[in-house]
C-alpha cells in the first residue's frame, strides 16, 4: 500500500453527515472535532488515531461530521485496504470490533433521544 498523506486548514470539513465514505484515516497531527447531524461537538480526534473508520465496517453513511478544528494531516486509508484489512483479522478482533462500533452506535441513539426531551 502506498501511503498518501492530506492536509486540511482548520475549518475545513473533511466529511459530512450522510455522505458515503470513501477513506478512513490516520491523523499524524493536528486536532479535529467530531459533530453531530445537528452540530453540536460530540467529540475530538488527536493525533495518531484512525477515524472515519466505522462507517466503512459497518456499511453504513457517515453519520457524523468530521471538521478540522487546527491545521491537520492524515494518512489517507483507503475503503478496499480497509475492507481487506478487517477481513483478514481474526474473527475474535472482528467481534470486537464490531461490538464496540454497535455500543457506540447505541449510545448515540440514546443521546440524541435524551437532548430532544430536554
Amino acid at each position: 500500500m502506498s501511503e498518501e498523506k492530506i492536509a486540511w486548514s482548520a475549518g475545513t470539513v473533511i466529511y459530512e453527515y450522510g455522505s458515503e465514505p470513501e477513506y478512513a484515516y490516520l491523523l499524524l497531527n493536528g486536532e479535529l472535532e467530531i459533530l453531530s447531524d445537528k452540530g453540536i461537538r460530540v467529540g475530538f480526534i488527536n493525533k495518531d488515531e484512525v477515524f472515519g473508520e466505522q462507517s466503512i465496517i459497518l456499511k453504513t453513511k457517515r453519520t457524523v461530521t468530521a471538521k478540522a478544528i487546527k491545521d491537520s494531516q492524515a494518512l489517507l486509508i483507503p475503503k478496499e485496504t480497509l475492507l481487506k484489512n478487517y477481513n483478514n483479522s481474526s474473527y475474535l478482533i472482528k467481534a470486537i470490533l464490531r461490538s464496540t462500533y454497535m455500543r457506540l452506535t447505541n449510545l448515540d441513539s440514546t443521546l440524541k433521544e435524551n437532548l430532544k426531551s430536554i
